[in-house]
């Protein structure tokens, strides 16, 4: 149910390591590299993947991990600032479907928004299709959100103020 991941420098550096609470590590950095969003799936979460984030750079490494509670993988959310990110988390989920994410192909998505200072999880777009989410895209104030339908490959766009 762990797994220990290791950091690389650009230039061969061996960095502090941290442990993953599960195995189908998915991962995205933030937005200044420093902290890494990631999803992983253990029996604790009936295999069904969890968004944790951690601190990934220099004597950080490893610090502050937490899970964020919410089961989605990491590349269907997009960080808009270092402290706010955007996910498509699946209405509902089978017991497994990390294990085979196939089981998740007809699922569809609401749009959380997740502030990593306080931990704060706000539903904030259902939207108005059955959607499965991939590629989410915040602009730069965060006016508007644009994500792609995995099953049709179309881009639609939501209005957040």
């Amino acid at each position: 149910n762990r797994q220990e991941l290791f950091f690389v420098g650009l230039n061969g550096e061996n960095f502090k390591s941290t442990i993953v609470e599960g195995r189908g590590l998915n991962y995205e950095w933030s937005t200044t590299g420093d902290r890494l969003l990631y999803s992983v799936y253990n029996v604790n979460s009936d295999l069904k993947p969890l968004l944790w984030i951690v601190d990934a750079q220099g004597d950080q490494i490893s610090q502050n991990r937490q899970s964020l509670g919410l089961n989605t993988w990491a590349d269907k959310c997009t960080f808009a600032t270092n402290m706010e990110i955007y996910c498509a988390v699946p209405t509902e989920l089978e017991e497994g479907s990390g294990i085979f994410r196939s089981v998740a192909a007809n699922s569809h998505d609401e749009i959380y928004k997740i502030n990593l200072q306080n931990g704060t999880r706000t539903l904030i777009a259902v939207p108005d299709g059955q959607y499965n989410i991939s590629e989410v895209i915040v602009d730069d104030n965060q006016n508007k959100l644009t994500f792609s339908d995995s099953r049709t490959g179309s881009i639609y766009q939501i209005n957040l103020k």
